[in-house]
């Protein structure tokens, strides 16, 4: 029985250990700054409870812009983007309006953890002993849970930030989160020992030896050969030999500048003469595609709008479609990363991107049409 209990203790410690590694060492936070890890360690606190494990993070909003660097270091946002980046982070997390807390709990008991309800079972106490209850929280706390469950709850914005969190239900008696560094013991430093200075007496140098200086002997001057000189040529004739060709073949340089010049003026404003895509003209639809989705990701929009079909292009100017792209901030930070394309029949695809925010995720998705067009596939916009 004991030898049972070890080995079901073991492996719970083994679980722990690798789901804190899995939380603290993502691919992504890996990328952080090291001012943005000491921040979230700082404001970081655990409990054991009965048959549970209990961790809380505390939100700052000190860590707003050194993650947002971070980010926008990694992935290669532009001054507009990091703004956009950073004002969507601190709303999502309500830093500047709340005090923010991501509470975890890992059950591994028969009987779930319950800490419902979560407004009088979770509380903010402030540096007077005030007892302050959640302005708002998510509702899977609520929900008696077996495995892991995360949730943020919002307290009301304190001035003062020595604060603890009081979490019931999940022991005999209540459990304070307390966020004050602990305190580091003094280092005594030894005394340098002197370094002792003895004089040696000094060596006698040999004699230098005198070493004659080398005159290099100057090379012979040599004669140049006077230069032949070039005759000029009479190229009248090869001149005229050349435009009794291009009259010949209907290749007069005026003639055909007239005709371009013709066909763009007679064109409406928003179309101009479409370059020939001999490298479009053979490719797969998926591979057209990936490259529309790689143009928007770098936020080039000449190159799609060559890519849209005609009648795309009618529906839509080239200045439009510009600025219609460039609104789309969030689609296009997503492409920055892994996306999915789920084919919907021959000719429409759905483009799922997922955005990250330190712990939680959220997916947004744009469906695009395809069409043939000649011998070549075009995008519908």
């Amino acid at each position: 029985m004991n030898y049972q209990k070890k080995k079901r203790s073991d492996k719970f410690f083994k679980a722990v250990i690798f789901f804190a590694l899995c939380f603290y060492f993502d691919s992504r936070a890996c990328a952080q700054s090291e001012e943005s890890l000491k921040i979230l360690e700082r404001w970081t606190a655990t409990h054991w409870g009965d048959n549970c494990f209990v961790w809380v993070v505390h939100y700052p909003e000190e860590i707003v812009t050194p993650w947002t660097d971070a980010e926008a270091q990694r992935t290669g946002m532009s001054d507009a983007q990091k703004l956009d980046y950073k004002r969507r982070f601190a709303a999502d997390l309500q830093i500047y309006k709340s005090e923010t807390f991501l509470v975890s709990v890992y059950s591994f008991g028969r009987s779930p953890v319950n800490l419902s309800p979560v407004r009088d079972n979770v509380a903010l106490i402030n540096s007077d002993g005030v007892r302050i209850k959640p302005s708002k929280y998510n509702s899977t706390l609520d929900e008696p849970n077996f495995g892991v469950v995360q949730g943020l709850v919002f307290f009301p914005k304190q001035p003062d930030k020595n604060f603890a969190l009081s979490i019931k239900g999940i022991a005999g008696e209540e459990r304070i989160f307390s966020f004050e560094p602990p305190e580091l013991p003094q280092v005594i430093e030894k005394p340098k020992p002197q370094p002792v200075v003895v004089n040696l007496p000094k060596k006698k140098q040999p004699p230098k030896k005198v070493e004659l200086e080398f005159k290099p002997t100057p090379p012979p001057v040599m004669q140049q050969r006077p230069i032949t000189p070039i005759f000029q040529e009479d190229s009248s004739e090869m001149e005229e030999f050349v435009k009794s060709l291009e009259r010949k073949k209907n290749l007069d340089p005026d003639r055909k500048l007239n005709a371009v010049k013709k066909s763009a003026s007679t064109a409406g404003n928003n179309s101009r003469p479409r370059l020939l895509e001999q490298d479009n003209a053979y490719i797969s639809r998926e591979h057209l595609l990936r490259r529309f989705l790689s143009y928007w990701a770098d936020n080039n929009a000449f190159e799609m709008y060559e890519l849209l079909s005609d009648r795309s292009q009618k529906n839509i100017s080239r200045e439009n479609f510009a600025k219609e792209i460039s609104k789309n901030s969030g689609m296009r930070e997503g492409l920055k990363g892994e996306y999915k394309i789920d084919w919907i029949g021959e000719e429409r695809a759905k483009v799922t991107v997922t955005h990250k925010n330190l712990i939680f995720k959220s997916v947004s998705s744009r469906t695009l049409g395809v069409t043939r067009e000649g011998s070549a596939w075009k995008i519908v916009w």
